[in-house]
């Protein structure tokens, strides 16, 4: 018995609702309360929050959902109340996928950001004034070019709809004809190599693998650092770069192990198909849906990691707490004279 695909809804609806008060939480905090927070990287911050509440939104009118069947790899929109425009459908999941790439691309220029801010500092100012129109467009670009690649070499044509349209109808009760859709079928029925979807899979990999390359140099460099370098500085501004470096880390490690280590098989899983020869007949498109807990989990993260937020948790919501838990909060909180840092 197939698991209804319509019970995604209902998640990415949960999702988009924790999403909206968790960052919409953060985005008045971080503008109004926190002060250890500055200049250039103060903007990533709220940049990177509010993208991912347009995001999750995003994922409201897109509905976007895969099927994975032997060699073929189908992505298409579930949504039903915009049935007659197939063509901004087809739009709203390509800026979807895209979406994904500009979130990681942020995370990229962060890491290079406090690394440079770590080691040449110079560097780092690079990144205030016009540098935000730089690093902006980078990450925007990169989004354009996985989207773009998906909409042209992942078009659907008569091969690809006939492969898939039984599946299709057996899964979801509709013609494949009545989805907006993109395919990856690496190989023709005679076995030979359909480069279209080839490039597809190689434009993808590659500018994905280019984020996590910045990421993993950076964050190797910036583990180095602060296990060296940072000795020299304060006790409190050791403690709040190294609150940075784990909130950067998290902001990596739970899009990875959400979404791209897990679909990672059934990108690729068309590609060696012919090698390994195991079919494969199951929606992957509930990979999407998990996506969508991203945004409040990184969010809640940040908040629990960095701890000048939670100082800022108490202070907003002191006036509402319960009797008792006000007493606990005072008394965690530190009475005598305490370090000061300069604002990062």
């Amino acid at each position: 018995m197939h698991i209804s695909h319509e019970f995604s809804y209902t998640f990415t609806q949960i999702g988009f609702v924790s999403t909206l008060i968790f960052n919409l939480l953060f985005l008045y905090l971080t503008a109004f309360h926190i002060k250890k927070i500055t200049g250039t990287y103060k903007l990533m911050v709220l940049i990177f929050t509010f993208i991912g509440i347009v995001f999750s939104a995003w994922e409201l009118v897109a509905r976007p959902f895969a099927h994975n069947y032997n060699k073929a790899l189908i992505y298409f929109s579930l949504n039903s109340w915009l049935q007659e425009y197939p063509e901004f459908l087809q739009f709203a999941i390509i800026l979807f996928a895209s979406f994904y790439l500009v979130i990681l691309a942020i995370i990229a220029v962060q890491f290079a950001f406090r690394y440079f801010t770590l080691c040449k500092p110079h560097l780092s100012k690079k990144f205030g004034g016009y540098g935000v129109i730089v690093w902006l467009l980078y990450s925007l670009i990169s989004g354009f070019i996985y989207g773009g690649a998906l909409g042209y070499f992942g078009y659907p044509d008569i091969y690809s709809d006939d492969y898939m349209s039984d599946v299709v109808e057996e899964w979801y009760n509709r013609t494949i004809t009545s989805f907006p859709r993109f395919l990856i079928i690496p190989y023709a029925a005679d076995g030979s190599v359909r480069w279209q979807n080839i490039d597809f899979l190689i434009v993808g990999v590659f500018i994905l693998e280019l984020q996590y390359a910045i990421i993993i140099y950076c964050g190797v460099r910036m583990h180095t650092i602060l296990q060296k370098e940072l000795q020299q500085q304060s006790i409190v501004n050791q403690k709040l770069q190294k609150q940075f470096f784990r909130a950067l880390v998290v902001q990596t490690v739970v899009p990875t192990f959400l979404f791209v280590l897990p679909i990672a098989p059934f990108l690729i899983g068309p590609l060696l198909e012919p090698i390994i020869e195991i079919g494969m007949n199951f929606p992957t498109g509930w990979m999407y849906v998990i996506l969508t807990i991203y945004s409040p989990i990184d969010t809640i993260a940040f908040m629990m990691i960095v701890q000048e937020y939670k100082k800022a948790l108490r202070e907003v919501f002191h006036p509402i707490l319960p009797k008792r838990v006000k007493v606990m909060s005072e008394l965690t909180m530190p009475t005598g004279p305490t370090s000061t840092s300069r604002a990062i």
